[in-house]
């Protein structure tokens, strides 16, 4: 599971530093080649006023990346990963389909076997860029490469937007009357830079910053934390030199149990069955139940499914 934790990792990195900072692109780059192992490789932003790609960071020769950003986006067969909104692989295209300026330009020359492009969208729906690989094994972009793949693009979509997110509306936190009852009990702080925490609402609970995980600034969006029996929501979002954060009580989602929920972030990490069985103090053979009942749950074909499903939740558990 040595790649999902490399998609964990750069999913990390992502949050903490983007991928336009000077350098950071290279380094997602280099990062994804652990998750995604082909010959080459391609991050590229969308720049919609000029109607072309940039790319940000790539292990193409010059004269494939200039295809990437000049040309790419009119090919015919661009428009299946476009609109399928999936990773779409030469090995998923039809032998009708495979031919055109990309074959011609890139492909066939190079000898590649395989590949894959990935389209890259804001939590708003906006296109935003696109991850391109190549390698010359056919064998190499197996169905996990490819979910670990999706499960890292709303993250990478997220720092390489020039868009930056709204900040949720403050109203719905609770005045500790009525309003409670129309809100849902939504309670919230303000948490500065400095660490320094300022309550929204008589029901804030700043504490509950201690049980995520220590990645620097909180994430833009919304982070499920599994604490003792009690699955909470908390909604964060930037607001001037701080973050808001938001939280109130949910139900488990995907209709799935605590017990679920706590072997869905252990598999997510990348933990087999006997590993986990030892830090729920269950025997593997009850893990591999609870791990039949998140793929049913879920919807989820296999374990690598379940874990874009659990980063997807921004799923954290504490005892």
């Amino acid at each position: 599971m040595s790649q999902l934790r490399a998609a964990r990792d750069l999913r990390a990195f992502l949050r903490r530093h983007g991928s336009r900072t000077a350098g950071s692109a290279a380094v997602v780059v280099e990062a994804l080649q652990l998750i995604v192992p082909t010959d080459c490789l391609a991050v590229s932003a969308w720049d919609p006023a000029a109607r072309r790609h940039r790319t940000l960071a790539t292990s193409y020769p010059g004269t494939d990346t200039s295809f990437f950003d000049d040309e790419w986006h009119r090919d015919p067969l661009f428009q299946l990963p476009l609109r399928r909104r999936e990773p779409v692989r030469i090995r998923d295209l039809t032998a009708g389909e495979r031919h055109g300026a990309v074959f011609d330009r890139v492909i066939d020359p190079a000898g590649f076997r395989e590949g894959v492009t990935q389209c890259l969208y804001a939590s708003d729906g906006r296109y935003i860029g696109m991850v391109n690989a190549n390698s010359q094994d056919a064998g190499t972009l197996d169905d996990d490469v490819v979910h670990l793949l999706d499960l890292v693009s709303p993250d990478l979509a997220a720092a390489i937007d020039p868009v930056p997110t709204p900040s949720p509306l403050t109203a719905r936190l609770a005045d500790g009357g009525v309003d409670r009852d129309i809100h849902g009990g939504v309670e919230g702080f303000l948490l500065a830079a400095d660490g320094r925490t300022r309550p929204l609402s008589p029901g804030a609970r700043p504490e509950l910053v201690a049980a995520l995980p220590p990645t620097g600034a909180l994430p833009d969006g919304t982070t499920h934390l599994v604490l003792g029996t009690a699955v909470i929501a908390l909604d964060t979002a930037r607001s001037g030199d701080g973050t808001v954060v938001l939280h109130r009580e949910v139900p488990p989602p995907d209709g799935l149990t605590v017990r679920e929920l706590h072997v869905l972030a252990l598999v997510a990490e990348g933990h087999g069955n006997i590993a986990i069985g030892r830090r729920c103090g269950i025997s593997a053979r009850t893990v591999a139940t609870h791990v039949e009942h998140i793929l049913r749950k879920t919807g989820a074909r296999n374990r690598a499914e379940a874990a874009s499903r659990a980063a997807r939740l921004r799923l954290v558990v504490r005892a």
